[in-house]
């Protein structure tokens, strides 16, 4: 099939799984409350098989060790600058939250950022990889330090305890199974271990993505509201700039930084990075904010406006920049 049709027709699935949770939300035939175990078994079984047989099939090179590097501090570093700049404006902790959640993890994966990079960069097939490596970073990352994040601002838990131990707790927790299928997969891609061939024969990896949009997208139509508060327009506004100034800025940065240190990424890598850093926030907000006891009807608010944005403003910029 071709990718373009392909890309179309997974962004009409996702935007139909969207409306029906939607539809069935306004209409009340399902409560809202289906989305929390929708979230919990998609990231737990379907996501972390997607990732598993993502990362299995990629061909690892110098240019995967720094797109990690660069993914690991910039998931890092936006949690915990957006919490210090939420805390100097007066955020709740609610929003402090959201925003450090929705500025640190981004929609880079098929769905989004990997496919833009497979239609914009030569060789397509190498970008592609590259983006869903890049995805598969982040995922990690979101499970060591995200989780715990989540964990200690969620409504569930006491917040007196303190982030090391809820970072250690991560590792026994089956939300974490993303991260140990991100790592089985680069370990076997490492040594070489054959690929499956049933995952060719079978599309298991387009069954398993989805599979992965229904209960992603029919999970936050639940909760979506289309109104716009207020209260909520600086949580927006700071999301907005991190997403899609700060981390633009820092990804430069680093590749600077990275070339007078003596080293530098091939064209394709280089590409990847600077496409991927202008990505809208990742389906993980409203998705984390369920499964974590924080504030799901803004994390929805934020993740969905946040792509309005994108849609309207940088992606234009994307497209005109490699006409």
């Amino acid at each position: 099939m071709d990718p373009t049709l392909r890309f179309l027709l997974y962004i009409i699935f996702s935007a139909l799984s969207l409306a029906g949770g939607y539809l069935c939300r306004k209409r009340q035939l399902l409560n809202p409350a289906v989305s929390k175990p929708l979230h919990y078994h998609t990231v737990v079984w379907v996501w972390s098989a997607a990732s598993l047989f993502s990362v299995w099939k990629i061909p690892l090179s110098r240019d995967h060790l720094w797109l990690g590097l660069f993914q690991t501090l910039i998931v890092a570093l936006l949690a915990f600058t957006a919490l210090g700049i939420a805390r100097g404006f007066k955020f709740s902790r609610d929003q402090s939250a959201i925003v450090a959640v929705a500025a640190s993890i981004h929609n880079i994966g098929f769905t989004l950022g990997a496919y833009i990079c497979y239609t914009l960069i030569t060789p397509a097939d190498s970008a592609l990889a590259l983006g869903i490596y890049y995805v598969s970073i982040m995922q990690v990352v979101a499970v060591i330090v995200i989780y715990p994040l989540a964990r200690r601002y969620g409504h569930e838990h006491d917040p007196s305890v303190p982030l090391s131990r809820l970072m250690i707790k991560n590792f026994l927790d089956l939300r974490a199974m993303p991260l140990y299928a991100a790592v089985a997969g680069t370990l076997l891609a490492t040594y070489n271990v054959p690929y499956p061939q049933f995952v060719r024969d079978f599309a298991v990896l387009d069954i398993l993505f989805y599979l992965g949009a229904f209960g992603a997208y029919f999970g936050i139509g639940l909760h979506l509201e289309l109104t716009f508060r207020k209260p909520d327009l600086k949580v927006h506004a700071l999301a907005a700039a991190l997403k899609f100034l700060l981390i633009p800025a820092l990804t430069l940065l680093m590749i600077w930084l990275l070339a007078l240190a003596g080293q530098s990424l091939s064209r394709p890598a280089y590409e990847v990075a600077l496409v991927q850093s202008a990505m809208p926030t990742a389906l993980w907000t409203p998705m984390l904010a369920n499964l974590f006891g924080l504030n799901h009807r803004l994390a929805v608010s934020v993740w969905f406006y946040n792509h309005v944005l994108f849609a309207l403003l940088i992606l234009p910029i994307i497209l005109f920049l490699y006409r």
